[in-house]
């Protein structure tokens, strides 16, 4: 029985995460969306599985969480209303610091922090041709959650429909970026920070470490192409999103660059960083942690970030 009511509170809640209230917040004025999710996001249950994980990450890297879980689950219900904004063809509510270069043959790099889904728009309305580097969800990354399977997919055609070169999925995707780039007519956007216990970067995020992969770097080193950063962050005023663009000065070092950026980004508001409830085993647990029991299994039912080039 309680298994039973397990799977439908979590039907229930992706459903009111994934597709009502963010749609509904995609039609508000962005001052009402964000207070409405502020006060929303407060409630662990919105989120089940997820909000514990991003909640014992906190503790972890913080020693307590705060307001970080709150405004993780505020900053997904933010990124999903402006995902529907665009499926319904509406503009993203953003506001842009700095400027892409005038022609494609780049790489736009950043992590997965606010909300990038209009980064993609932006790119392919200034002419850029972006194609977007990701691992699409497979079924079996989700059982039992038909209903968030479906968001994902739902994403992954505002993906290829907001990438007119198309996007760039796992399998082949070292060779398709090389192509790209060497034929400098598109984009490749790329997430550089993957978990890895193992990782050859290290982020210093509060008073722990997390590995990071290097997927990729290399590649781009070679490449010559620029680099370029971006982040997007969610006015907590406002409701809308802050694009930053900054041109790195070289790719010497590129993944020591990107590590830099991303630490700072992540440092400047965590709770913005998406990947909090997903990190949980992907670093090395503190003293204290390790006579912990483990979490219940069954919690987190989402798919792991993993590398996309690999």
């Amino acid at each position: 029985m309680m298994g039973v009511l397990r799977w439908l509170h979590c039907q229930i809640t992706d459903l009111f995460t994934a597709f009502v209230l963010p749609l509904f917040g995609a039609l508000l004025p962005a001052r009402l969306t964000k207070s409405l999710f502020w006060r929303l996001a407060a409630w662990p249950g919105l989120f089940p599985g997820r909000y514990p994980s991003a909640r014992r990450s906190a503790r972890h890297f913080y020693g307590r969480a705060g307001e970080l879980p709150q405004t993780w689950a505020w900053t997904t219900l933010m990124e999903a209303a402006e995902t529907w904004r665009l499926k319904l063809g509406l503009s993203p509510r953003l506001d842009v610091e700095g400027n892409w270069p005038d022609r494609p043959g780049f790489v736009a790099a950043s992590l997965h922090y606010g909300i990038g889904t209009g980064v993609l728009w932006h790119l392919r309305e200034a002419g850029l041709s972006p194609r977007f580097v990701f691992r699409p969800v497979a079924r079996g990354d989700l059982p039992g959650r038909p209903i968030l399977l479906a968001w994902y997919r739902l994403r992954t055609r505002l993906i290829e429909r907001l990438c007119p070169a198309g996007a760039i999925t796992t399998g082949g995707a070292r060779q398709e970026i090389a192509r790209t780039l060497e034929q400098g007519d598109a984009t490749p956007v790329i997430l550089f920070d993957a978990p890895d216990l193992e990782g050859r970067w290290q982020l210093e995020i509060g008073r722990a470490q997390l590995g990071l992969r290097a997927g990729g770097t290399r590649l781009i080193e070679q490449s010559g192409a620029r680099t370029i950063f971006f982040h997007v962050r969610v006015d907590r005023q406002s409701g809308r999103s802050r694009l930053a663009i900054e041109a790195l000065p070289g790719n010497d070092g590129l993944g020591t660059q990107l590590a830099a950026r991303m630490q700072a980004v992540i440092e400047a508001d965590p709770g913005q960083w998406l990947l909090w409830h997903g990190i949980e085993g992907l670093y090395p647990p503190r003293a204290a942690e390790a006579d912990q029991p483990p979490a219940p299994p069954g919690g987190d039912s989402m798919p792991r970030h993993s590398d996309p080039l690999d």
